[in-house]
């Protein structure tokens, strides 16, 4: 039986293997647990609507991955933070195109981190353009989420003996505010901040953590790519 296709749109990279030469490319352990849960991951750069669409009409599921900030002009918000960095607008119009590709379409999808924040404003919601931390260090730090019962999250990351607090390694320093339309928050920090929301039909995860960072030992987390796979092999 083929693997499913999942869609990974690629990450920008100015610098490729320590040359000044840009670049695509997506981390090999997001790569490897996408494998590991069964399925066969296609790496591409669509930058128009129209090939997005192309390519999600081949995939069986998508996997929206992190990078650095939005740039949120196009959606209404004037001024620039002092600490956003954003990637070439090419990023953004991948990422965008694929996104409102995949939720036409009815595909399942995983969103990490830069993506669920892609994924809430493509829909309709908000972001914060800096979220001030204070009792949980969002920036290149590990700390623990809290899910929320009854959500497919908690069903999705219940893996290894129930309960509701999880672990994962987290790195930004913007986060969703309100939510789209037809979405569900599904975790938070201690500090207010929305870890992770899922669509109401139960076709869409979004995380603001980066599971793929430890997916290989940690099972709760290479649950959210089973859980992924799962979804595009039941169609």
């Amino acid at each position: 039986m083929p693997r499913p296709l999942v869609l990974v749109p690629a990450r920008w990279a100015g610098v490729i293997e320590g040359r000044e030469r840009p670049g695509v490319f997506a981390p090999r352990t997001l790569v490897d647990a996408i494998t590991r849960a069964g399925g066969e991951p296609l790496l591409a750069w669509p930058d128009t609507l129209e090939r997005a669409r192309d390519l999600v009409a081949r995939a069986d599921a998508v996997v929206l991955q992190g990078g650095d900030d939005l740039d949120l002009r196009p959606f209404g918000v004037p001024d620039v933070h002092p600490q956003e960095s954003h990637p070439p607008a090419e990023q953004d119009a991948a990422d965008v195109a694929v996104t409102r590709a995949a939720v036409e379409a009815g595909l399942p999808v995983l969103a990490i981190c830069r993506g669920m924040q892609v994924l809430n404003i493509v829909l309709g919601g908000t972001i914060h353009q800096h979220y001030d931390e204070t009792t949980v260090p969002h920036a290149n730090n590990p700390h623990d989420v809290d899910v929320v019962p009854g959500t497919l999250l908690e069903r999705v990351m219940a893996t290894d003996g129930g309960g509701l607090r999880r672990g994962g390694w987290s790195n930004h320093h913007q986060a969703c505010d309100r939510l789209a339309e037809g979405y569900l928050l599904s975790a938070t920090t201690e500090d207010g901040c929305v870890e992770a929301m899922e669509s109401a039909d139960g076709r869409v995860v979004a995380v603001q953590w980066h599971p793929e960072v430890d997916a290989a030992t940690v099972s709760h987390q290479q649950a959210l790519f089973d859980w992924v796979v799962r979804a595009a092999q039941s169609g």
